[in-house]
């Protein structure tokens, strides 16, 4: 298999050679300061520019030196990548996908100012596990792959590849891909909790599932620590659920947050995906099929892999509703 071939089959895409993916770093001229702020964004939100100039941008909120950014960097994901609100209408170009992938995978990194500053080592925060440097053929990428329920796999549990882009970091704990047997070998994971390294795992193996759209990962047996708490992500609107009950049967889930009028909190979840398990709970959510109500009773609310707070909650399938809705019936603070 050549490296074109073997880029598409682990990256779903690839860069075709006549651009290069933007530079997840704010700084550099392939960064996201040139390649995104200045042509869609500096013609308001630049601190040389004052009163009417501005065209209503907020005083404060300025994209034209990093240290104005840092404090921003989230509401400029959420408006111009999420909401798609700014720039707006009329005025400068929303951003366009490579954009926006930049903007997200700046995001994952911790907004980092230049590639010196972004993480070399492997990493893991109980959701989310970031490459820095895959060793691909010749070429080398920055990926991204988001923890999953995934029957197939001996763990229980996959990764699915969210984001990719080519990096010209280098790495001497680079993961590395091998096209012929579809195997990730990860020599050094960092184990982070509330953005602190707490641990280290050597010689994490995942393997591709064969046809997978999009790209999923077998875990193999690691000393990664998978969670059983329930966690909402607030990056990516998702809820994790590591073990629901229902009957003598347990299931891993992944639900997307929606807004849903006929829900009590105007908010539901929709099912992504759904997979039996063998993992253990000392909190796990259960379901009765009788009344369709999913009772939570630990949901740990994450915010860039950090915890925030703790609520219990429950949920009420929306009958008939194909994919699975449910309505966000009541959610509690839990006080520590």
């Amino acid at each position: 298999m050549n490296i074109k071939s073997s880029l598409v089959l682990l990256f779903s895409f690839l860069i075709t050679g006549h651009a290069f993916a933007i530079d997840p770093v704010y700084d550099g001229p392939n960064g996201i300061r040139e390649k995104v702020f200045a042509t869609n964004c500096l013609s308001c939100h630049s601190s040389q520019l004052t009163g009417a100039a501005r065209n209503g941008a907020p005083p404060g909120v300025n994209w034209d030196t990093y240290e104005a950014t840092l404090p921003n960097a989230d509401s400029a994901i959420t408006r111009a990548v999420e909401a798609m609100t700014m720039p707006p209408a009329g005025t400068k170009p929303l951003l366009n996908q490579e954009q926006k992938d930049a903007m997200l995978a700046w995001q994952s990194a911790g907004f980092p100012q230049t590639a010196a500053d972004t993480p070399i080592n492997a990493t893991f925060d109980g959701t989310t596990l970031k490459l820095p440097v895959v060793d691909v053929g010749s070429q080398k990428f920055n990926a991204t792959l988001r923890l999953i329920p995934l029957t197939g796999s001996p763990t229980g549990v996959g990764f699915v590849l969210e984001n990719a882009t080519l990096t010209t970091e280098s790495s001497d704990t680079a993961a590395t891909y091998d096209s012929a047997s579809g195997k990730v070998l990860i020599p050094s994971v960092d184990v982070v909790q509330n953005g602190a390294v707490q641990d280290q795992v050597t010689n994490i193996e995942l393997t591709l599932v064969a046809g997978s759209d999009p790209m999923t990962f077998n875990l193999e047996q690691s000393g990664l620590e998978i969670p059983t708490v329930a966690f909402f992500s607030y990056d990516a609107n998702k809820l994790a659920i590591p073990v629901i009950n229902v009957g003598e049967q347990k299931f891993s889930a992944i639900l997307n947050l929606i807004q849903l009028p006929s829900s009590p909190t105007g908010l539901g979840f929709q099912l992504e995906a759904a997979e039996l398990t063998q993992l253990t709970s000392d909190t796990p959510a259960t379901y009765d099929p009788a009344s369709g109500i999913v009772t939570l009773p630990l949901i740990d609310l994450q915010r860039n892999g950090v915890s925030e707070s703790q609520v219990s909650a429950e949920m009420q399938l929306v009958p008939g509703s194909d994919p699975l809705q449910f309505s966000l019936t009541s959610y509690t603070p839990i006080t520590q």
